[in-house]
């Protein structure tokens, strides 16, 4: 009974402060803040500093009205699912296409100027360029302007931002530099049937130097991916071991860029296209160097006949016939400065896209987009260069294509097999 006499007294007392408070406020038309902040509840400790704090839960007029509004129709979602299922296959179409182009772009381009450290520099710095251009005008939303809630810290360019993404770059540039050189060495096609040997690759590499442990169906899907490109390989009528080499290390370079890119996201906040950037302007710095050391003497020469052979061959971004006066006479033959930063956006372009459409989409959707894009380049390819396939070569490239399809399969299914299993431990 004392306790209740205190706790009615003291709940008298505060309500009283309160209302006085209230009062003189109003008199002055001064808002006191302390009135109106959102309460928070946290998990805190309320004593000690061993803890380690935890994040709060902000409980906000607009959280509250969300709790008591009404819950929306299928039919009112539906408009909503069209217009997501229109911006995907739009962003799967452009996709496609840009990388379609730039396979092309790129294959004519070595084809006139035969120096992939610099090329590859190029594409990369315009890439660079153009993310820090969208930064700037805010068209895509920086890094650091807002906290990141996975680490708690605003991101921030600096020494160790630089060297967190310094290994991560470094293998993109390795995958990016030795694919220009299968470029320039072998077919379009032939290119893209070795790189569906990646899966296999990053299967290898994981399970030897991560300790990844791989379900048996998994292993089962590399039989037709290793045998696919084995058999594709050997049947390709311009076969180059070079070129071959060349799309192996691209391949172990991008796998262990996709097995490394899970800790710089964890380290500094970035996921999505402004990863990508980050590791465009990153590897933009790491590689000049790099090209100038290897092909820097060759700038002026190889600039010089690359400008004669794009005439002496009428390369062109668009065909014949295309383009009316004046503007046939200014871009065909488009001039190649003109042509070397388009493939350049292109290249970055078909990234940024690719990103975009695989965050909009089911992880199957993902495997079948992956597939699917594999085969519009070598038709594209084979339409536009006019490279020969003998039907064994297509065949193989068809099995190989659609063992990468089995792989992510059998990966999804070993994911969420393991999911469930944390799943039972936890509840036990």
């Amino acid at each position: 009974a004392p306790r209740a006499r205190l706790s009615s007294r003291s709940t008298r007392v505060t309500a009283s402060a309160v209302s006085t408070r209230r009062g003189a406020a109003s008199a002055t038309g001064v808002r006191d803040t302390r009135l109106f902040r959102p309460r928070v509840f946290s998990n805190e400790a309320s004593f000690g500093t061993a803890a380690a704090p935890r994040r709060a839960t902000r409980v906000t007029t607009a959280g509250a009205a969300s709790l008591s509004a009404p819950t929306t129709s299928s039919d009112d979602a539906e408009p909503g699912e069209r217009g997501k299922s229109l911006r995907v296959a739009w962003y799967i179409f452009v996709w496609y296409f840009l990388n379609a182009v730039f396979a092309i772009i790129n294959k004519r381009t070595l084809g006139v100027f035969p120096h992939f450290w610099l090329l590859s520099w190029t594409q990369i710095g315009v890439g660079a360029a153009f993310m820090l251009v969208m930064w700037r005008f805010r068209l895509i939303e920086p890094p650091g302007t807002k906290t990141h809630e996975r680490d708690g810290f605003p991101f921030e360019w600096n020494w160790n931002t630089f060297k967190a993404l310094a290994p991560t770059s470094a293998l993109h540039l390795v995958a990016h530099c030795t694919a220009c050189a299968s470029y320039s060495l072998g077919s379009v096609s032939f290119f893209m049937l070795v790189k569906a040997a990646e899966p296999a690759c990053s299967v290898f590499l994981t399970s030897l130097f991560f300790k990844r442990r791989y379900s048996k169906l998994v292993w089962l899907t590399m039989i037709p991916i290793v045998g696919g490109v084995a058999v594709g390989s050997t049947n390709e009528l311009n076969f180059s071991l070079a070129s071959f080499i060349c799309a192996m290390l691209s391949n172990v370079a991008s796998a262990l860029r996709s097995a490394t890119s899970k800790d710089v996201q964890m380290t500094t906040g970035l996921s999505g296209v402004n990863l990508y950037g980050a590791m465009s302007v990153v590897g933009a710095a790491l590689l000049l160097p790099v090209s100038l050391l290897m092909e820097g003497g060759k700038i002026h020469s190889a600039y010089a006949l690359a400008k004669e052979q794009m005439v002496a061959k009428n390369v062109s971004l668009f065909p014949d016939g295309f383009l009316g006066e004046p503007l046939r006479s200014f871009l065909q033959p488009t001039p190649f400065l003109l042509y070397l930063l388009v493939g350049g956006l292109l290249f970055h372009l078909y990234n940024q896209t690719s990103y975009q459409a695989l965050g909009e989409l089911q992880p199957l959707d993902i495997s079948v987009a992956n597939a699917v894009k594999r085969v519009v380049i070598i038709m594209a390819s084979v339409a536009v260069l006019k490279n020969p396939i003998t039907p064994l070569g297509g065949a193989s490239a068809a099995v190989a294509i659609a063992g990468t399809f089995l792989y992510s399969l059998a990966s999804q299914k070993q994911s969420a097999d393991e999911a469930e299993v944390k799943r039972k431990k936890k509840t036990e």
